[in-house]
């Protein structure tokens, strides 16, 4: 309608191209629909969605409706109350002054979105729209027909006036209300959360998984955690917050290895609904909307415990990498960052870690594992710590490093091997395909073995592929351990072939045996020097030091061959009484004769013929005996310290080889005789240093120097 269409007289007659309702709903006709133009108190207010009229009672009988606009009744054009001064809490247009209707007109002229406009003569203007959704489409088919379009213009209100809590809550609900009634298609993405808290999951989530489960679709892991995310009970911790990409990556692996495709939702036992309780004063009740086809999903107790599991787990996996952002907000690319990524994660490193892992693949080739040293570690490693030394956390960092590219290194602290001296051997190998980062309880003793194992069998300065099969078939293969604990003991055998323990860590390690396991042990060193049938004199000289150490007879080892000795074919002479020798391996090596039972016939052979079933109970026994004897190489330090020499008191910690940061941490320490777990924490934290690791290092030198821990 247009203004030279209007009469001359103040009131309007109700437009013609309004008139689709019986007479006796006059109410109606005082609707006008969308893009139709008014004019009211000489302003020309455009876009129709209004009731203007002379009679429109409220829902409620409480009245005029509050949304009419009657153009009879005084407006102030001149003086208009653009604040809403003189508004009340529930207004109506035929209770508000005239300067508030002049003020009102003004708003709904000016097009409806003014900002700046007083909230209230935006709800006299919603009050309308609620009443055409909510009370006149009951019976009006073309009220029901306008649905989109009234919609859309609430839709269109709050995007403007989205800051005023009030208003935003209940054009939301609305939004809600309708959304059940009629919903929208599912979006690929889940909605948005929210702004600000709310009592409930937002309907938009609630529709969506209604929508995934009426069609049987999989739940996928982006709506699994938005879901989750969005409930009013769920308070993430820092680590998701600080790394909100790398905990959703991480949680969406978690999610895909928990449920495949995605979870499926089963139907709810009630449909889906929303109530809306009207911001208009003339509407009696509440209005409760029910969609039947779809039902209420989102409340699934047992999947949503799951997915706070999967959203738990990313979260403390990824605690440590966040805790070190909070101490180094520009530090991601770091070694030590890199290195605290969760393995699940991809990662962008800085040029320090792919100088290291270009490097690494480059000395590595093709081969199983390689002999390196950490002088060539440090040329190709940019952030090595400063000093050419490699303390426990930097052994960590360095070995997750590799990990990454499927590589592993030896020495390595995570699993008891030590640190990797100051120009000394390091060892590379392949990861096994299912990676293992941590040992498993029968490592210990195989690492025991194989480092008793390769003392002995290195005694004659050459290591068999014979002698390394027997130290695997008896000390490692009984154990069960993983592919890549086996890699692992193959490279540390390389290792402690390439730089065996000094005298000083063997003999503190095995005197440190209490008196019943020290037999063991030399049980265990005989077993694995004869258990092949072949033993060097220079492989039995080293069993006579090591019996020194543990303050053992050395005449014990004879005796201990012949138990561990073959037994004889009957195929030799009764009468025939000659020493037997053990075959010797490697260069020319005096024989060491052992006299053979004289009551059994032997044969005219130089070696022992091994018996498969006495083999095989001597490897059970070496087994049993490595898992007993397991604590004396576990958690073994770096022999660089351990050789150091003595150390004089007034110069303590240069001599037992302490760093500059680690010295500092010692001198705060001994400020007082005890500390709690919080303050010792707080004080690595400070220095950069990790609590644990750092006790360990000064404990170590204490040992070294004073027999006795910091």
């Amino acid at each position: 309608m247009h203004a030279a269409d209007l009469p001359t007289r103040r009131t309007l007659p109700v437009p013609k191209r309004a008139r689709w309702e019986p007479p006796r709903r006059r109410y109606i006709d005082c609707w006008l629909p969308d893009g139709v133009r008014v004019e009211v108190a000489g302003l020309s207010i455009s876009g129709g969605m209004l009731h203007v009229g002379s009679h429109l009672p409220a829902d409620n009988g409480s009245g005029p409706d509050p949304a009419l606009i009657d153009p009879r009744l005084p407006v102030d054009l001149r003086r208009p109350d653009v604040h809403g001064d003189s508004m009340g809490y529930w207004p109506s247009y035929s209770r508000i002054s005239p300067a508030a209707r002049g003020a009102y007109l003004r708003w709904l002229a000016g097009g409806r979105s003014d900002p700046s406009g007083y909230i209230g003569y935006v709800f006299l203007y919603f009050y309308g729209l609620e009443r055409r959704l909510l009370v006149e489409s009951r019976s009006s088919a073309e009220a029901m027909a306008e649905r989109g379009a009234l919609v859309a213009e609430v839709r269109r209100l709050l995007s403007i006036y989205h800051d005023n809590g009030s208003f935003r809550g209940y054009a939301q609900s609305l939004l809600d209300a309708m959304a059940v009634l009629a919903p929208p298609p599912r979006p690929d993405r889940p909605p948005a959360a929210r702004d600000g808290w709310s009592a409930e999951l937002s309907l938009e989530m609630r529709i969506g998984l209604a929508q995934l489960g009426a069609e049987g679709t999989p739940v996928p892991a982006r709506w699994a955690l938005a879901w989750l995310t969005q409930l009013p009970d769920t308070s993430l911790r820092t680590p998701a917050t600080r790394c909100p990409e790398m905990f959703e990556e991480l949680f969406a692996a978690h999610y895909r290895n928990r449920y495949d495709s995605g979870v499926r939702l089963r139907p709810g036992t009630r449909n889906l609904s929303a109530g809306y309780r009207p911001a208009s004063g003339g509407i009696s009740a509440p209005a409760e909307f029910e969609n039947h086809q779809l039902t209420e999903v989102s409340d699934q107790a047992g999947v949503l415990s799951t997915l706070r599991g999967l959203a738990e787990q990313a979260t403390n996996e990824l605690d440590a990498y966040s805790r070190y952002l909070g101490r180094h907000p520009d530090g991601a690319n770091d070694s030590a960052a890199v290195a605290l990524v969760p393995p699940l994660l991809t990662v962008e490193p800085g040029n320090a870690v792919r100088s290291l892992w270009s490097w690494a693949a480059a000395v590595l080739g093709p081969a199983g594992h390689v002999v390196t040293s950490t002088v060539e570690l440090f040329r190709h490693w940019p952030d090595a710590p400063a000093g050419g030394t490699l303390l426990k956390a930097d052994m960590v960092v360095l070995a997750q490093l590799l990990d990454r590219q499927d590589i592993g290194i030896e020495p390595d602290t995570r699993f008891g091997s030590g640190q990797a001296g100051t120009n000394k051997p390091i060892v590379l190998f392949r990861h096994a395909k299912k990676q293992v980062s941590a040992p498993s309880p029968q490592y210990a003793a195989a690492l025991a073995a194989v480092n008793l194992g390769m003392l002995v069998a290195a005694a004659d300065g050459v290591v068999s592929e014979q002698e390394m099969a027997t130290l695997r078939a008896t000390a490692i293969e009984p154990l069960g351990l993983s592919a890549d604990e086996q890699l692992r003991l193959e490279a540390h055998a390389a290792l402690v072939a390439a730089h065996p323990p000094t005298p000083a860590v063997l003999r503190r390690r095995l005197s440190a045996l209490p008196s019943e396991r020290k037999s063991d042990a030399g049980r265990f060193l005989i077993s694995i020097a004869a258990i092949d049938g072949e033993i060097t004199a220079d492989e039995v000289r080293k069993l006579e030091s090591l019996f020194r150490d543990l303050g053992l007879d050395p005449a014990e080892i004879y005796s201990g061959l012949h138990q561990a000795a073959t037994t004889i074919p009957a195929t030799r002479p009764a009468e025939v009484d000659e020493p037997v020798s053990l075959r010797t391996l490697g260069t020319a090596a005096p024989r060491v004769p052992l006299r053979g039972p004289e009551t059994k016939p032997v044969s005219t052979r130089t070696s022992f013929a091994l018996d498969p079933a006495l083999l095989a109970a001597k490897r059970a026994d070496s087994a049993r005996a490595a898992a007993q004897l397991a604590e004396i190489f576990a958690d073994e330090e770096s022999a660089d310290d351990l050789a150091a020499p003595p150390a004089a008191d007034s110069d303590i910690l240069s001599i037992a080889g302490l760093d500059g940061i680690h010295s500092r941490l010692f001198r705060l320490l001994v400020e007082q005789d005890s500390w709690s777990r919080a303050e010792v924490e707080r004080m690595a934290a400070d220095l950069d240093l990790l609590p644990d690791g750092a006790l360990d290092v000064l404990n170590e030198a204490a040992f070294d120097t004073t027999d006795g821990p910091l």
